[in-house]
């Protein structure tokens, strides 16, 4: 496998920043505009995969497919910038999701739900096997491979959010 240049971690790294502030932004603060639009609500659920009479369906694949796609780069950059790679990729994905979990509880802005903390952590163990996946098929180029792709698509997202603000 070929050693990643110090400028290719670099890179990954603010990739991997500017990732983690949009997740931040899309769960804690529910991509609002302004403090006074984040919805102010304390609630926890603790019955896995359990949404009540949520839009009349007590099963969200929806959900379940969202949190596992949003948390799977989270899942491949901590594998790939960690020592020990599985720990990594897997251990923080659940740190971070019940991070999230805890701070909406705690200052009541969502609702936690461990239903969020399986399926947002089961996105971090398919990203880490996206990074090992990519790191056989790459031959050691797998963190600036999706660093640039992650680098195209935010730059995308970005774009769209000043459309978005310059539109309001």
């Amino acid at each position: 496998m070929e050693k990643e240049s110090k400028k290719g971690k670099v890179f990954a790294y603010v990739v991997m920043g500017i990732y983690l502030l949009f997740l931040c932004w899309l769960i804690l603060f529910k991509m609002a505009d302004s403090f006074n639009k984040i919805p102010s609500r304390r609630s926890i659920n603790l019955v896995p995969f359990y949404y009540g009479e949520f839009n009349g369906s007590r099963f969200q694949l929806f959900d379940i497919i969202y949190n596992m796609l949003v948390f799977a780069p989270a899942g491949f950059y901590f594998a790939a910038l960690g020592k020990k790679k599985t720990i990594s990729g897997i251990g923080g994905c659940f740190i971070l999701s019940l991070s999230f979990e805890v701070i909406q509880w705690v200052f009541a802005i969502g609702s936690s739900d461990i239903t969020d903390l399986i399926t947002n952590t089961t996105g971090g163990v398919v990203g880490t096997g996206i990074y090992f996946l990519l790191r056989k098929l790459s031959r050691g180029r797998e963190i600036k491979i999706v660093s640039i792709i992650g680098a195209v698509i935010e730059m995308g997202l970005i774009g769209l959010l000043v459309l978005l603000f310059m539109s309001n």
